[in-house]
């Protein structure tokens, strides 16, 4: 990308994220931006991804994008070698993307048939990821006699900050 549209960098910051890796296979280059208003592209880009990413985000996206490519200058033509390596990377992270959410839903399923997981993965904030991976290190969380054990054995140390009697 540094030398194709060094620009996307700044603009996404997680470049694994659906979004990002779609505008990194349809836009890796300046010159593929041409001709194009910024409603065809917020459509293109809208058709491409999932549709849980809403139209106002992905406008907000292909605005930055958009208005970058005026000033940039890349290293290289929009026709060389690097751009199709840059498509073949976004092909293979989205694949791991996928792998690992087939993982994680693995994970999940065979933890939900566990006791504790109901009870675990019900404390707000906790979440069905947490609570099977917590399951998993831990094993039965019912051998601890309290929650002091189960941090000892996790490797936590909580220290706790107070002013006063807060």
């Amino acid at each position: 990308m540094e030398i194709t549209f060094p620009e996307l960098n700044q603009i996404f910051k997680n470049a694994y994220a659906v979004l990002a890796l779609q505008m990194f296979r349809m836009y890796c280059h300046p010159d593929f931006l041409v001709g194009l208003t910024l409603k065809d592209m917020t459509n293109r880009v809208y058709q491409a991804v999932n549709k849980r990413i809403h139209k106002d985000v992905i406008q907000n996206y292909c605005a930055q994008v958009w208005l970058t490519a005026k000033n940039s200058y890349p290293a290289v033509p929009a026709d060389s070698l690097e751009v199709e390596i840059i498509s073949e990377y976004c092909d293979e992270i989205e694949n791991y993307n996928k792998e690992i959410a087939y993982i994680q839903n693995k994970l999940i399923k065979t933890a939900a048939s566990l006791d504790n997981f109901k009870f675990i993965s019900s404390i707000p904030g906790a979440g069905q990821l947490n609570s099977a991976l917590l399951l998993g290190f831990a094993g039965d969380i019912s051998r601890f006699d309290n929650y002091k054990q189960l941090n000892v054995f996790l490797g936590l140390d909580l220290n706790r900050y107070q002013s006063g009697k807060y």
